[in-house]
């Protein structure tokens, strides 16, 4: 029997008299798939398939859920389309889920949000099982293969407070950012220890060298006791420059308020930037004098003097002064630090290592895809300068 559109309509309307929105929407979704079977089917003809049944199974669709009868074919071949539309509306919903985390909600607040927008409830676990599905693609990010040079590895490490049994500890996400020959920067690791040590930093380049490294010329860090022999050891021909700018708040740190301002002029002279004229050479010999002069009020800094790592401070004199400003500091990882800090501050403690390699993973991807896609400096360097150390 052929019914006419307004024949419909009336049956329709009769329908919803004793029935609600989403009985038809469901009924209506079950008639898609079985006229899409009978389709298929037909266009089909020739592989010999035909129905053989149903499946049944409950959707979600905004605040609304199905339970729908999915029509099977014999070679289970036929994949009706609404269940397309469906599940890309599930993976819209996983996608705002961690987009959320990202930002620094938790699960319960995280459930709060969708309650409003979906108008439904979902519980802690829910949103746990939602998160918790990125877990494999960001594991598969932090192992990705690696190219087999970066010129300049900056590495760091954040400290945040993980529960361990039942205690809180404040522990160590490592991270490295390096700066590709291309000029544009890439975030190739992120590991979590209980403490960062030399020992630590070892065992993070080993995995970089198991994911492709071969060599880097220069590695630049903090004030850690030790990593300059791990960098030797892991990558004979880099040179390692330690943060001048870690250096210069250890300092000011510890001079009185009258000094400040003195001191840091001072510094400012022994570390010089971006001056084509200014050598290692000159530099240390300010340093000397630095030391003469503010050694006699303040022992700390007399005790310069017999540190035999100060010249690792002035590795970024050896190379072409239009670069020395991306070479004495770790400030791009410290800025990513305060990315990190900003989705951590809600939060009193993280109930995993995993769930902070989760968190942190989220926003160290998502700053990846900006840094692969700009250039960290309008000059247009040359390749040779970019190959050969970036020496003079």
């Amino acid at each position: 029997m052929k019914l006419s559109n307004e024949q419909l309509q009336e049956i329709l309307v009769d329908y919803l008299e004793n029935r609600d929105v989403e009985q038809l929407l469901q009924v209506v979704l079950n008639c898609l798939m079985k006229n899409e079977q009978r389709i298929f089917l037909n266009e089909n003809s020739e592989i010999r398939n035909k129905a053989n049944g149903y499946r049944y199974t409950s959707a979600h669709y905004g605040n609304k859920k199905f339970k729908l009868t999915i029509p099977r074919d014999r070679l289970g071949i036929f994949k009706p389309l609404i269940l397309g539309i469906l599940r890309e509306n599930q993976e819209e919903m996983y996608d705002f889920a961690f987009e959320l985390y990202g930002e620094g909600l938790s699960q319960k607040a995280i459930g709060k949000v969708f309650n409003k927008i979906y108008g439904r409830e979902y519980s802690k676990s829910s949103i746990s099982n939602m998160t918790s599905s990125f877990i494999e693609e960001m594991e598969m990010w932090r192992n990705r293969d690696l190219d087999s040079f970066y010129p300049v590895l900056i590495i760091d490490a954040l400290f945040s407070n993980v529960k361990r049994g039942n205690h809180i500890s404040n522990e160590a996400t490592y991270t490295i950012i390096a700066l590709k020959e291309n000029m544009k920067r890439e975030i190739i690791s992120l590991d979590h220890y209980p403490t960062e040590s030399a020992s630590g930093w070892e065992d993070v380049f080993k995995s970089l060298k198991q994911r492709g490294l071969k060599s880097t010329n220069l590695v630049i860090a903090d004030g850690l006791a030790g990593l300059e022999n791990v960098v030797g050891k892991e990558f004979p021909k880099a040179k390692f420059q330690k943060c001048i700018v870690h250096l210069k708040r250890n300092i000011l740190n510890k001079v009185a308020p009258r000094h400040k301002n003195e001191v840091s002029d001072d510094l400012n002279e022994v570390f010089k930037v971006g001056s084509a004229n200014y050598n290692k050479e000159e530099a240390l010999e300010r340093m000397n004098l630095f030391i003469i002069k503010w050694g006699n009020i303040y022992k700390r800094i007399n005790n310069l003097r017999n540190s035999n790592n100060l010249i690792y401070y002035f590795t970024y004199l050896d190379y072409d002064y239009r670069v020395q400003n991306m070479l004495y500091t770790t400030n791009w990882v410290e800025n990513l630090n305060k990315q990190y800090r900003r989705v951590l501050k809600i939060r009193n403690s993280m109930p995993k290592e995993e769930s902070i390699l989760l968190l942190l993973g989220k926003v160290a991807m998502d700053s990846n895809i900006k840094y692969l896609k700009y250039g960290v400096h309008n000059f247009k360097f040359d390749k040779d300068l970019l190959t050969n150390n970036f020496e003079k």
